[in-house]
């Protein structure tokens, strides 16, 4: 459930940055295992530039984040922010949830119109 205006823009930034297939891909195979720009560009087989603008939009959305490598700290690795992903997968389940639906519809003005008649 969105409670708030900053919790729904929160989720319409996660939506943004996940409607791309580039992007989806890059989450896809982020799901299987962390990963650097390098294994990105062989996985994608797209240049470097490409995908550090695809990983820049997924790491401002907070979907993703980095850390260094171990030895060698100019090499950065991504993670998928598993969290983040579960809180979307759940909001996602909330909407479809049947016990959650009224199929009732509201009544608007010309209902209540008609019943005065």
């Amino acid at each position: 459930m969105i409670a708030d205006l900053a919790q729904a823009e929160q989720v319409a930034g996660d939506f943004s940055a996940l409607a791309d297939a580039t992007r989806l891909r890059i989450v896809e195979l982020l799901a299987q295992q962390d990963r650097c720009v390098c294994h990105l560009i062989d996985d994608l087989e797209l240049g470097q530039s490409i995908i550090s603008h695809h990983i820049g939009v997924l790491r401002r959305s907070g979907l993703i984040s980095s850390y260094p490598h171990p030895r060698d700290r100019r090499w950065m690795y991504y993670r998928l922010d598993r969290d983040r992903i579960e809180d979307i997968r759940a909001l996602l389940a909330g909407w479809t949830a049947l016990e959650a639906y009224n199929p009732e519809r509201l009544p608007c003005p010309i209902d209540l119109n008609d019943s005065a008649e």
